[in-house]
């Protein structure tokens, strides 16, 4: 009998858990520059570096996202369509998000042809499973070489503005390109007098977030201070960030070899015990201990 091996890493990345409000006070004051600041990497103006947030509490959320890191000659449209098969099957909602939201060592690493993000709520061992259940049953998916399942810290954002026209607001945005620039990418919602933009992803910087109000107001043709910013929902458990961690604590590995077939005869066999499992096995390096 042919014994189908399949080896993959996981990689799980978690940020420091303390720290968490459910109030998001708007900071008592903000630097107001005179246009959209340009970035190489849309979504942050500090580089991969944590950017100085003070739009926190309800404003920011943790999600938990998947990076896939794929095979040269992966599909990786076919990758895609069968995690998200999977998610559906437990009614998962998926969305993408930018791979800015991983931390600098995760990115020198590698940059990640796919990465999505699970809804609230979503935790690593789910995200574990999801991928176990995705590309290592049998028969296994190729064209993964390896992922990572990281909990990172996003902006959960509504920009809002007063207009008239709330359409040929929308169209004039999309049009220069006000909000593409800076927030990559984002969706509208035209209410009676008002448009309303959503952004959930890398955390934007004090100065960027007042650019984007800066850029609304002037295709709006109204004042920066008449473009709030909010959070997208009041419900939930936000993020302050002054109690975060400088900098998220490093990667740690766990490889695991899986056997299939060795799997289906052994007794003691716990089906369980897959990928996202031994994501938790891997040695504790903390000094906790000592």
């Amino acid at each position: 009998m042919n014994n189908a091996t399949r080896m993959a890493t996981a990689v799980l990345i978690a940020f420091a858990l303390s720290g968490c409000t459910a109030v998001a006070p708007p900071p008592t004051s903000t630097p107001v520059s005179t246009g959209l600041i340009g970035s190489a990497e849309r979504g942050t103006d500090a580089g991969n570096d944590r950017p100085i947030v003070n739009y926190d509490g309800l404003m920011v959320r943790r999600r938990v996202v998947i990076a896939i890191h794929s095979t040269p000659d992966a599909d990786v449209t076919a990758l895609r369509t069968v995690l998200e098969k999977a998610a559906n099957q437990s009614q998962t909602n998926l969305f993408d998000i930018s791979p800015d939201v991983l931390d600098p060592a995760s990115l020198e690493h590698f940059v990640p042809e796919l990465i999505v993000a699970l809804p609230a709520g979503g935790t690593v061992a789910e995200a574990g499973e999801l991928v176990n259940r995705a590309y290592f049953q049998d028969p296994a998916v190729s064209g993964v070489d390896h992922y990572h399942v990281a909990e990172v810290l996003v902006h959960d954002l509504r920009f809002a503005v007063r207009t008239t026209s709330p359409a040929a607001l929308e169209e004039s945005i999309a049009k220069e390109g006000i909000l593409s620039d800076a927030l990559g990418n984002y969706s509208t919602t035209l209410r009676t007098g008002e448009l309303d933009v959503t952004y959930t992803g890398p955390l934007l910087s004090d100065e960027l977030i007042n650019s984007v109000q800066n850029g609304m107001a002037r295709a709006a043709h109204t004042k920066p201070g008449a473009v709030t910013v909010s959070s997208r929902s009041t419900a939930g458990v936000g993020v302050d960030m002054a109690n975060e961690p400088a900098s998220s604590p490093g990667a740690t590995e766990a490889p695991s070899d899986h056997s299939h077939d060795d799997a289906a005869h052994d007794p003691a066999h716990d089906p369980a015990h897959d990928i996202a499992h031994d994501i938790n096995d891997a040695p504790d390096d903390s000094d906790g201990g000592r």
